[in-house]
C-alpha cells in the first residue's frame, strides 16, 4: 500500500466526518465512536464486528479514485446507517445476496441530500414490486425473494431482469457485507451498539437531533429503551423448571477436574411461545412496549415463536435476532384459548409468554407448561390458570 495513498485517504476520510459533523452532527457522532482502519483487502468500504469493537474499514484506492468528496461522505454514511439499523448480523436462514439488497435499500433511503454514486440500490429499482418506503429489511426481503421463484419471469419481468443483472455484476458494489457477523456475535454487538449510540444522542443538540427523519429517530429510541422487566431472571426461572440442558465446554474458564483442559459450562435450552394480545383495545404505543420486552427476551439468547392473536391466531412467525417490529395483525375482540389450544398440541415449546392487556375471559384450556402473563394497564384482573402474573404498568 502506498504511503502517500494511505495518507491521503485518512485525510479524506477525516474530511467526510467533519462535513457529516457539520451538516448532520448524528451519524458524525456515531462514527467517532468506531475505530478506523485502511484495509486493501476489502473491495470498498464495509463495517466490522471483531474483539469486541466496531470497525469501519475502508479501501484507501476505492476512496480516493472511485468516489468524489460528496460521495465519500454518502457512502460513510450508509455504513454508519447499516450500524444503527443493526444490519451486521448475519443469519444462516437467508439468502446472502438477497439479504444484501434488501439492507441496501433500508438504509438507501436515507442517504439523502448526499449523492451516492452510480448503482446504488433503491425501492424504484424494482419497479414492478410496488415496495413501498421506509419498511422493514425483513418486509424488503420477502418481497425481493419472490424473483427467486419460478413465476417470476411472468409476474415480475423488469425486477427479475435488474435482479440477474446485479446478481450477474462482478463489479464493486457500494458497500461491502461480507464481514457481517454471525449470529453468536450478537450479543456483543448489542452491548456496543447501545453505548455508541446512546453516546451520539446525548452529544447532538435537540436542534439536530429534531432534523432526523421519525422513521430513524423512533428506531434509535426504541433500541435505546430499556425492557421494564429482568428477563435474565425470569428466563433463569423458565429454564430451570421447564427447558432442557445441555453441557458445552468453553475456552472462557478452565477445567477444575483437568488443569490445562477447557471448562465447561451448562446451556439451558428454551424454545418457548411469546404470544401477543392485538385485539382493538391494544394500541400502537402499548404494542411498541409489547415488542420492546420481546427483544428483552431475545437478547437472553432464548428462541422464540412469536404468535399474534385476538379472537383468532393472526400469525405464527419464528423470531430472529435482526427481527424489526412487526406490523399488527388483528383488532378484534379477544380470545386466549386459540394460544393456549396452540401451545397444548407443540411438544417442543418449553414455556408460554403472553402480553396482553387482560380485556378478555377466563381462558378454559389448561396447558402443562409454565406461562408468563404480562399484564399492561390498571386492569387488577388475574387469570385462574396455571401461570404466573405480572403486572407491568
Amino acid at each position: 500500500m502506498e504511503e502517500d495513498l494511505l495518507n491521503l485517504a485518512e485525510v479524506e476520510i477525516s474530511k467526510s466526518i467533519v462535513k457529516l459533523l457539520r451538516s448532520e452532527p448524528f451519524y458524525a457522532h456515531v462514527v467517532a465512536n468506531l475505530s478506523r482502519k485502511m484495509d486493501s483487502n476489502i473491495p470498498t468500504m464495509a463495517v466490522t464486528y471483531r474483539e469486541e469493537q466496531l470497525f469501519l474499514l475502508i479501501n484507501p484506492s476505492f476512496l480516493i479514485h472511485n468516489l468524489d468528496e460528496k460521495q465519500r461522505v454518502a457512502v460513510l454514511k450508509h455504513e454508519i446507517l447499516h450500524i444503527i439499523f443493526k444490519h451486521l448480523k448475519r443469519t444462516t436462514d437467508k439468502n446472502p445476496f438477497v439479504l444484501n439488497l434488501a439492507a441496501d435499500i433500508v438504509v438507501n433511503q436515507f442517504v439523502k441530500p448526499w449523492p451516492l454514486p452510480d448503482g446504488a440500490i433503491y425501492t424504484t429499482t424494482f419497479p414492478d414490486l410496488r415496495l413501498r418506503p421506509n419498511k422493514t429489511l425483513e418486509y424488503y426481503y420477502n418481497k425481493l425473494i419472490n424473483l427467486k421463484d419460478k413465476d417470476a419471469e411472468t409476474k415480475f419481468p423488469i425486477s427479475l431482469n435488474k435482479f440477474k443483472e446485479l446478481e450477474s455484476d462482478k463489479n464493486q458494489p457500494i458497500g461491502s457485507h461480507e464481514l457481517w457477523n454471525d449470529e453468536n456475535s450478537q450479543l456483543g454487538i448489542d452491548r456496543i451498539l447501545d453505548k455508541i449510540l446512546k453516546a451520539a444522542k446525548d452529544k447532538t443538540d435537540s436542534n439536530a437531533w429534531g432534523k432526523l427523519p421519525g422513521v430513524l429517530k423512533d428506531s434509535i429510541d426504541f433500541l435505546l429503551k430499556k425492557p421494564e422487566l429482568n428477563w435474565k431472571h425470569l428466563i433463569r426461572i423458565f429454564s430451570s423448571s421447564c427447558g432442557k440442558t445441555v453441557l458445552r465446554t468453553t475456552h472462557r474458564k478452565e477445567s477444575k477436574r483437568f488443569e490445562g483442559n477447557e471448562g465447561r459450562k451448562i446451556k439451558r435450552l428454551s424454545k418457548i411461545a411469546v404470544a401477543i394480545d392485538t385485539s382493538g383495545s391494544i394500541d400502537n404505543e402499548l404494542f411498541n412496549d409489547f415488542w420492546n420486552e420481546i427483544i428483552g427476551i431475545l437478547k437472553q439468547g432464548v428462541e422464540i415463536v412469536l404468535i399474534q392473536c385476538d379472537y383468532k391466531i393472526q400469525s405464527i412467525e419464528k423470531l430472529s435476532r435482526f427481527h424489526k417490529i412487526p406490523e399488527i395483525n388483528g383488532r378484534g375482540g379477544t380470545d386466549f384459548n386459540p394460544v393456549l389450544s396452540w401451545v397444548k398440541t407443540k411438544k417442543e415449546i418449553n414455556g408460554l409468554v403472553y402480553f396482553t392487556d387482560g380485556y378478555a375471559s377466563k381462558p378454559n384450556i389448561k396447558v402443562n407448561i409454565p406461562i408468563l402473563w404480562c399484564l399492561y394497564g390498571n386492569n387488577d384482573k388475574t387469570f385462574d390458570i396455571k401461570g404466573k402474573v405480572i403486572h407491568v404498568k
